[in-house]
């Protein structure tokens, strides 16, 4: 009777390792799936971050900041970095609302407005170069630099400045090109990189070490561009397109001076 009882009994098989697939998707995909997500997300918020934020950097304390374009908060920016100069590099006219805003607020607040249009994708111009150098040697410190978006115009302005003034080795100054800033060095904006990856070649090519000197004479000599190799005018603080209004209003001025 125990015996059959004993025969009757279920006898539960023990239960089989995990299949090698299964080890995979548990052990390595879903770990590498959080991992991507997690990337993704950083990443995002780094290209995002011009749309959410000023984009605001410290490149030399004291002396300068790196921004996207600076809105409302400019006011507040110029207080609370004591600003006495400001480069913009995005352009801009007095029909564009940040544009007028931005050199209204920096008239009353007496800080320096200068006004250095450049492309975000094309490579630079000789003259790019040359008055980005004058307005680094020349401006009042602290200073902020600017574009529309902080990350590539401001990206090549601040290498240069690291350049001239820091007197950092152009291989070091690059790392103001950075992701954390929202530069993608891809569809564009990597031609900005051009001038300075160029003058490091030379440098290495001539068993020269940098100096500010040497970089504008390679930049008005031996950079290829299409303008020519002739230092351009000063930049002088102001609206680039106040030269042109000048110009028009004194065109009707003997107009008006007849019909009086």
């Amino acid at each position: 009777m125990v015996n059959d009882q004993a025969n009757d009994a279920v006898i539960e098989p023990s239960p089989s390792p995990p299949s090698r697939k299964r080890r995979i998707r548990r052990y390595v995909v879903r770990p590498a799936a959080w991992l991507c997500l997690v990337a993704a997300l950083i990443l995002g918020s780094l290209l995002l971050k011009p749309f959410y934020s000023a984009n605001l950097g410290i490149v030399d304390g004291g002396r300068v900041i790196r921004s996207a374009q600076p809105t409302a908060a400019l006011k507040d920016m110029i207080r609370d970095h004591k600003l006495a100069s400001i480069l913009n590099l995005r352009g801009g006219s007095p029909r564009n609302d940040y544009y007028s805003n931005e050199l209204r607020v920096a008239e009353e607040a007496g800080v320096d407005f200068y006004d250095v249009s450049m492309s975000a994708t094309k490579r630079p111009r000789r003259s790019d170069l040359l008055r980005l150098i004058d307005v680094m040697n020349r401006c009042a410190y602290p200073l902020l630099i600017h574009c529309k978006s902080g990350a590539d115009r401001t990206g090549l302005a601040t290498t240069i400045y690291r350049m001239i003034v820091l007197k950092e080795p152009p291989e070091e100054a690059l790392g103001a090109f950075t992701i954390y800033h929202s530069h993608v060095p891809i569809l564009g904006p990597e031609r900005l990189h051009e001038p300075i990856d160029e003058y490091a070649a030379w440098l290495a090519r001539n068993g020269l070490p940098h100096t500010p000197e040497r970089f504008h004479d390679w930049a008005l000599n031996t950079y290829k561009s299409d303008d020519p190799s002739v230092e351009p005018p000063p930049v002088a603080p102001g609206s680039r397109h106040a030269a042109g209004e000048e110009r028009e209003a004194s065109r009707r001025e003997p107009a008006q001076s007849i019909e009086r």
